[in-house]
């Protein structure tokens, strides 16, 4: 069993590894959801050996998991068993916090195969702009799983890795040489600034978690390491910016340019109508849709159970949608909208729990860090279809358990694991 348990891990990180480089270009694959029911297997198998903090935030994750299956036979009463186990992997993907919890005992290898992976991230978003933009799409497309092309990433999804890469960076100093850390230093800031005009949520999501990650800190984050790369500053942004100048596409599928003012743009539009184009159409576009959801959520027959799983969420009344349309661009609402709202103050209470050690400023480093990029996550999961996929809810409930994982021995071994 030691032996499965061995393969099973390593093999979870080399498939997070394909999902951090290829995103949505193998969301297709059916790898996490054929990873999810082997690792709830393997629990299975050890059940006697298996044991779970049961904090109350574990608590809420296995109640969750648990009425899903409730709404499961019924949504196969009613609608495709297809798009049912589809609409409920919205939640079940919470298996994946359990499943890492289960291999709490390999703490150091999950932190070193993260840092491995996010290492290389900062080059790998780089390459594919640079590839996806100045040379596929002008060839036929590379469609491997499910007609995607192999090379298609989502922006918001692209400053979430982004995220986690500085984050790691920064606390774990020690383990990247000089020039790679003044590489990924370049890198992430190009990277930045050209998702900065690519996507709002993202670069909201991105921004809020690294001014939380150093605003809440309990010590300073600036390592003597840091320092180092801190000093080359002037001649970085001068490579950085010059590079982004040098940038030019005709726009993105919404027109999006690489330039300060699409910048600007951007972050005016998030408050403002004033902003022509699509930036604007976009926006009127969600809020129409949550509208709609908010006001039959209100009503008898759906305010506490929901319209549940396995029908779109688009109906009819929105312009050009179709069946696959099926979230409306936030997870928060797709909770009130398919389990109503007692599951959905659940989840509430759940982000409650989840967050309000950050507002102490005592959390170690570790902790700070996995919190900070959870909170990212939940951030741009309110603006974009993130926690449905593997693509966003994969790392994003691997975090989770990591997190639970380090508080764990925090509480319960301060001894073995440092801060």
């Amino acid at each position: 069993m030691q032996l499965l348990n061995r393969i099973y891990i390593r093999t979870y990180f080399i498939i997070m590894m394909m999902y951090a480089f290829f995103n949505k270009g193998i969301a297709y694959s059916y790898l996490a959801e054929v990873l999810l029911i082997a690792g709830v297997i393997l629990i299975f198998l050890n059940r006697r050996l298996f044991e779970i903090h049961l904090d109350k935030k574990n608590i809420i994750i296995i109640i969750l998991i648990t009425i899903i299956f409730i709404y499961i036979l019924f949504g196969l009463i009613k609608y495709d068993t297809f798009n049912v186990i589809r609409d409920s992997l919205a939640i079940q993907y919470a298996w994946f916090a359990i499943i890492l919890f289960y291999f709490k005992d390999e703490l150091n290898f999950i932190w070193e195969s993260l840092i491995q992976i996010y290492k290389w991230v900062p080059l790998v978003l780089f390459l594919n702009f640079l590839l996806f933009y100045y040379v596929i799409l002008k060839l036929p497309p590379i469609e491997i799983f499910g007609g995607q092309h192999i090379l298609l990433y989502k922006n918001g999804d692209k400053s979430l890795h982004l995220l986690i890469s500085s984050i790691l960076i920064i606390l774990f100093t020690e383990k990247y040489s000089r020039n790679w850390l003044i590489l990924n230093s370049i890198l992430i800031f190009i990277n930045l600034l050209i998702l900065l005009a690519f996507t709002r949520s993202g670069s909201l999501a991105y921004l809020a978690g690294i001014f939380c990650f150093f605003f809440f800190s309990k010590t300073s984050l600036i390592t003597d390491g840091l320092r180092k790369v801190l000093k080359f500053i002037p001649f970085l942004s001068i490579i950085v910016f010059g590079v982004f100048a040098a940038i030019e596409i005709e726009g993105d599928a919404q027109g999006r340019t690489i330039s300060l003012s699409q910048i600007t743009n951007n972050f005016s539009s998030i408050v403002s109508s004033d902003i022509d184009g699509s930036l604007t159409d976009n926006k009127v576009w969600r809020l129409v849709w949550w509208a709609k959801l908010l006001n039959e959520s209100f009503t008898l027959e759906h305010f506490f159970i929901g319209k549940g799983l396995g029908m779109s969420l688009a109906g009819n009344e929105l312009i050009s949608v179709d069946e696959n349309l099926r979230s409306p661009h936030n997870f928060h609402l797709t909770i009130i909208a398919r389990f109503g709202y007692i599951i959905f103050f659940i989840w509430l209470y759940w982000l409650w729990l989840l967050f309000k050690p950050l507002f102490t400023k005592k959390l170690s480093g570790k902790i700070l860090g996995l919190t900070c990029i959870l909170l990212a996550n939940i951030i741009n999961g309110s603006f974009d279809v993130f926690f449905e996929g593997p693509m966003g809810a994969f790392p994003f409930w691997t975090m989770v358990g990591l997190l639970l994982i380090e508080e764990y021995y925090n509480a319960y071994k301060p001894n073995e694991i440092p801060n």
